[in-house]
């Protein structure tokens, strides 16, 4: 087996290359804010322009109205207001748009200098309780690698990017060639970041989901012709008392009859209109994310399968987009004052929902695949962020399904850890397993979360923080926080043995890396061996490969050579203080013990000493 500590551990190596993307948006960010004072300084001064114009014609008007000056001078504030009316517009629009690229830059700094988001993304909604590494790993949840990932411009770009990350993917590399071709993108990604009337838009992506699953309304054929026939007639009655073709005493019984005839056929069919009106209210705004999405990416020039693929599945989709677009934007419209009546008046809502469930019958389809290629794209675009703001991963390479079990990183580190201290990780036909040992805060549980995150990174093909990485795709299974549930009358014990249980049955179906903290730590050492080793013995025997973690040397006793399994610990390498733990992974079983220093810690023989300060531990964020 490799000697874990064998690499050199030098941080400096890579410093250059790390602040390479910082300095990309420290310098953007400066460039931006340039721009956006410019802006705002001409938009003062344009609505400057624009209230003096203002003043000067409302002056003029009143003068011209008692003869003081000539009516032709109205003509000049007036042109004024014509041509400083748009510019302001347009002003502010680029305003807006600078504000939300400041946004974008100032997150993705705050995220590359591991400061805590304002808006942070967790992904809680996501999860599933009985999934087998997500709480364990901290693949979702605050401070999670979800949210370090979660730069998605929609809802369903989070929720494919929360399936990516908890699935296992049968061959990564496609993957890995798409997320390098996108990373160098920085405008393309800009760019996702102004589509839409404003930022961020919070829809559920269940939204679609449940519009989709909608069964059809059916519309009688003949209840739009009889609309517009009813609409027109009012209009025409309207024009005939207006053109006196009409005495007003029979003006309004006519008009009444038509809009009363009008108002029965679309209050018969109400009960179909309603829930169309209620279940597309929310999908205006990233139905016009989607749509200029499509667009965007139809612009590209890309080379790799998956990105060909996908924009090959949205080719069709801007003329069908547009017109479901028009039909929601009606639906959006008809709520406001200056358009409530009008809308009565023509039936707007009828027509709009009517038009919907058509376009739904004919489009359904074709609109899942068009969500699918969105979600997937947003997914690798937010891995080709995350590759581009970590110029010094690796994208490990990912041996062939026919390869044995392999998980091999060299100066592998926790991807959530600022200057995380770098490991060696051999797994494989070699070394089946590390048994790691130590005490506690020795970094023992952070590294098992290091070689679970690398492993779901490599699986969604994205880069992992290592220096050198060879695999074979593998399911995860994880039992690194086991908890009681006392609404389920679950103990920690049996949650950990359900846990076991489900990873057991994951590796008799596919090739899987278990990772284990403290396995049957509650139960006494001679029990807790016999049981550790069937689970064991269990587990290498479907081929598994994997580490597990204890602070019990009497488990030592499992690495034999039979079982291809190597002792590890972790502990500090200065004897005569335990507790400065320099997190790195030695040969053999832990010799230190720590009770002395634990004792000092608690400050039991003098109240009034200061206790020690404690260790930095590397705790996941």
């Amino acid at each position: 087996m490799p000697n874990p500590a064998a690499t050199s551990r030098n941080p400096e190596d890579r410093t250059s290359t790390l602040q390479r993307p910082e300095i990309f948006y420290r310098d953007r960010l400066s460039h931006l804010e340039a721009s956006a004072t410019r802006t705002h300084t001409r938009q003062t001064r344009l609505v400057s322009g624009l209230l003096t114009a203002l003043a000067t014609l409302v002056l003029l008007t009143i003068a011209a109205s008692h003869q003081h000056a000539p009516l032709w001078t109205i003509a000049l504030p007036t042109i004024a207001l014509v041509a400083l009316g748009p510019l302001t517009l347009k002003t502010r629009h680029s305003l807006n748009r600078l504000n939300r690229l400041l946004t974008l830059y100032e997150t993705s700094l705050a995220r590359l200098t591991y400061q805590p988001p304002e808006n942070p993304q967790t992904g809680e909604s996501f999860r599933d309780p009985a999934h087998l590494f997500d709480r364990d790993l901290n693949v979702l949840g605050p401070d999670s690698l979800f949210s370090h990932l979660a730069t998605t411009r929609t809802g369903l770009g989070q929720r494919a990017l929360a399936q990516t990350l908890l699935a296992t993917h049968p061959s990564p590399i496609p993957r890995q060639q798409a997320i390098r071709e996108l990373t160098p993108l920085t405008a393309l990604r800009e760019s996702i970041t102004l589509l839409g009337p404003s930022a961020f838009q919070p829809t559920p992506p269940e939204t679609f989901d449940l519009w989709l699953a909608q069964p059809p309304a059916h519309f009688p054929t003949l209840l739009r012709p009889i609309l517009y026939a009813t609409s027109a007639l009012a209009v025409l009655i309207l024009l005939a008392w207006y053109t006196h073709h009409l005495p007003i005493d029979s003006l309004f019984p006519n008009l009444t009859a038509i809009l009363g005839l009008q108002a029965a056929a679309a209050l018969r069919y109400r009960s179909r209109a309603l829930p169309i009106l209620e279940s597309t209210a929310p999908l205006p705004g990233q139905l016009q994310i989607l749509r200029d999405g499509f667009d965007l990416i139809s612009q590209q020039v890309f080379r790799c399968p998956i990105l060909l693929h996908l924009q090959a599945s949205c080719s069709q989709s801007s003329r069908p987009l547009t017109h479901l677009h028009r039909l929601l934007t009606l639906v959006e419209q008809r709520k406001k004052e200056w358009y409530y009546l009008p809308s009565l008046f023509f039936n707007a809502g009828t027509h709009a929902t009517i038009g919907i469930d058509r376009w739904k019958r004919q489009h359904a389809d074709d609109l899942r695949q068009w969500l699918s290629a969105w979600s997937d794209f947003e997914v690798l675009n937010a891995l080709a962020t995350y590759a581009f703001e970590h110029p010094a991963n690796t994208y490990p390479e990912i041996l062939p399904d026919t390869h044995s079990p392999t998980f091999e990183a060299t100066a592998l580190t926790h991807p959530l850890l600022p200057n995380a201290v770098p490991n060696d990780v051999f797994l494989s036909s070699e070394n089946r397993f590390y048994l790691i040992s130590g005490s506690n805060m020795s970094g023992k549980s952070t590294l098992l979360r290091a070689i679970g995150l690398a492993n779901v990174l490599a699986n969604a093909g994205a880069p992992i923080p290592a220096a050198r990485a060879r695999l074979t795709p593998l399911a995860l299974g994880a039992s690194l926080t086991p908890t009681d549930s006392l609404a389920e009358g679950k103990s920690r014990f049996l949650a950990e043995v359900l846990r076991l249980q489900q990873i057991l049955a994951a590796a008799r179906r596919a090739p899987t890396l278990f990772l284990i903290d403290e396995l049957f730590s509650g139960t006494n050492s001679s029990d807790r061996l016999i049981a550790a080793e069937a689970v064991l013995e269990a587990l290498l025997a479907t081929g598994a490969i994997g580490a597990l973690s204890t602070h019990d040397l009497a488990l030592t006793a499992l690495a034999t050579p039979s079982r291809v399994g190597h002792n590890v610990h972790m502990a500090s390498p200065d004897p005569e203080d335990p507790l400065a733990f320099d997190y790195l992974l030695k040969p053999g079983v832990n010799q230190t013990t720590n009770a002395l220093a634990f004792l000092r810690l608690l400050n039991l023989d003098d109240d009034d000493q200061e206790a020690p300060r404690l260790p930095d531990a590397p705790v996941p964020r």
